[in-house]
């Protein structure tokens, strides 16, 4: 070093290292520096060399400082005298050292100095310390005010409710704030040093590893949602924007934020599932917008229908009468009438009479329903309660037809909610129905379940329908018209049924073919299983 050559030099020392001896332009120069270069004895109680740039760090002449050393050293902060004093026993022991610690300037403002010393030995006695103070007082503010502004951007890190993280060029994580890990049930340190992929759910990788190859070619963000599963299991969806960080060229890392979109995304889920309810729903609509246009055909044609009501049912009821009267008058006149005939009369009459019963009974219901008069006794109950004891009864009745009859019921137990004794009512007319328009063959029973409706399918062997008189059958007062074999019937029974099916929001069609058979379906809204 210049320095050491300097002071090291024969005539320097006999001189007695006066400042005034140092070259000028080296003095110059060295007042200008925020930095002084001196010289001292072992003990440091006497300045060989010291620069001029002291005035400009300390307010100190060089001149007072070779005067005074101990005023140097009581400018000295007294908490970091030790600090001091511990660089001067390091040196002594043969070893160069650098310190920092504060002093205070002429003025009283406070400076932070650092301070680096070199033993000097000639053979093996010190016989000098050289060294460089400079002034680090700016440095350390800028250090103290970056790390100040490190600390806000921290605060404002860990205080933000986003998940904010670095990955190193590996994909691993470096970082990620306490906010974020806790979105994922996790601390910090739980997390970092794993593999971004680790903590997002299977669907959601082939989507974020081709995100990631974009950022790699890229130095623009990125967006893209991401699937995580917590520690504990739970689902959360991330809306991350992530950018790639370089080295120069050199891909360092990936910064990236995410905000927690999970109920906003539950949200959507929501609004589209409602959408498809509401689809659901029109189409619902149409349905029974279609069914009410075929109310107001069937209306219309009962307005037509009306014309022949009163000569229809005079026919209806002039039969039975008919019989009941003849009847009577014949025991009435005939008082030698034997017991056995009288009984077979009265047996007649009582038929003809609830004949006539059930006639002006069907024709009430019917009239009932048409003006919303009747009340349907509403409650809760099994299907099987009125369909099995139903089978019972007709069982033997189709068997003595010389009939084959096969019935299967659901194994579980089927709940409606409806008016029992007019659902039976439904059952009992279409049973009877097959029953009598089957002379051969068989008829068949099967009542099962389908998503939330219970059907029941009741197909015969019997005559059939004609396929012209299929759209009128659910008609009143209509009866298909087969010369030559009339079959007794009002014309009411299937209007009835169809208007208690439609009273409990449910469904019935027929298929029939004339000489083939004919098949019923009902179908009733259910309201539970066991």
């Amino acid at each position: 070093m210049i320095l050491e050559k300097s002071i090291t030099d024969n005539t320097i020392i006999n001189q007695g290292y006066s400042p005034q001896n140092v070259n000028d332009s080296i003095t110059n120069t060295m007042q200008y520096l925020d930095a002084v270069i001196f010289s001292s004895t072992p003990d440091g109680l006497r300045y060989h060399f010291i620069t001029a740039g002291i005035k400009k760090i300390l307010g100190v002449s060089s001149e007072e400082a070779v005067a005074n050393p101990k005023k140097l050293m009581h400018m000295i902060v007294p908490e970091d005298f030790p600090i001091f004093r511990e660089l001067v026993n390091k040196v002594r022991s043969r070893e160069s050292g650098t310190v920092e610690y504060r002093m205070h300037h002429t003025s009283g403002a406070l400076l932070y100095i650092r301070h680096t010393a070199y033993p000097v030995f000639e053979g093996d006695k010190l016989v000098r310390i050289d060294g460089i103070v400079y002034n680090i007082t700016g440095e350390i503010e800028s250090r103290v005010q970056l790390q100040k502004s490190q600390e806000k951007l921290r605060g404002i890190i860990e205080t933000a409710d986003d998940l904010i993280f670095t990955l190193d060029k590996q994909g691993s994580f470096v970082s990620i704030n306490n906010s974020g890990a806790m979105h994922l049930e996790y601390l910090p340190f739980e997390i970092n040093g794993k593999h971004f992929l680790e903590f997002v759910s299977d669907e959601s990788k082939s989507t974020i590893a081709r995100s990631f190859q974009e950022i790699l070619k890229t130095k623009n963000k990125v967006a893209f949602d991401a699937v995580f599963k917590s520690k504990y299991g739970k689902t959360i969806v991330f809306e991350i924007n992530a950018r790639a960080i370089f080295e120069g060229a050199v891909l360092d890392g990936v910064l990236g934020i995410g905000r927690n979109i999970t109920v906003r995304r539950t949200e959507q889920e929501k609004v589209k599932e409602l959408n498809n309810k509401l689809i659901e729903a029109n189409r619902i609509i149409s349905i029974e917008r279609d069914r009410a246009k075929q109310k107001i055909s069937i209306l219309e044609e009962l307005n037509r229908l009306k014309n022949e009501f009163v000569s229809n049912i005079s026919h209806e009821l002039r039969t039975p009468l008919a019989s009941i009267i003849g009847f009577a008058e014949t025991i009435d006149s005939d008082r030698d009438m034997p017991n056995e005939m009288k009984t077979e009369f009265n047996q007649i009459i009582m038929t003809e009479a609830k004949r006539l019963s059930k006639l002006i009974n069907d024709v009430l219901d019917i009239s009932r329903i048409e003006e919303g008069k009747i009340s349907l006794v509403k409650a809760e109950f099994s299907i099987q309660e009125i369909l099995e004891p139903l089978l019972e009864q007709y069982k033997k009745k189709i068997e003595d037809k010389g009939i084959v009859f096969w019935a299967e019921l659901p194994k579980q137990k089927v709940y409606l909610l409806g008016d029992k004794a007019r659902i039976l009512q439904v059952f009992e007319n279409i049973l009877s129905n097959s029953l009598k328009f089957t002379n051969e063959g068989r008829i068949t029973l099967l009542a099962q379940t389908l998503y939330r409706e219970f059907e029941l399918i009741i197909t015969d062997t019997g005559i059939g329908i004609p396929k012209k008189d299929l759209p009128y059958i659910f008609q009143k007062f209509y009866r298909v018209s087969r010369p030559g074999s009339e079959i007794p019937g009002t014309g009411l029974g299937l209007a009835f049924v169809k208007q208690i099916v439609d009273l409990h929001k449910g469904f019935i069609t027929i298929q029939s073919e004339d000489q083939k058979g004919t098949t019923v379906v009902i179908k009733f809204p259910i309201i539970k299983q066991d």
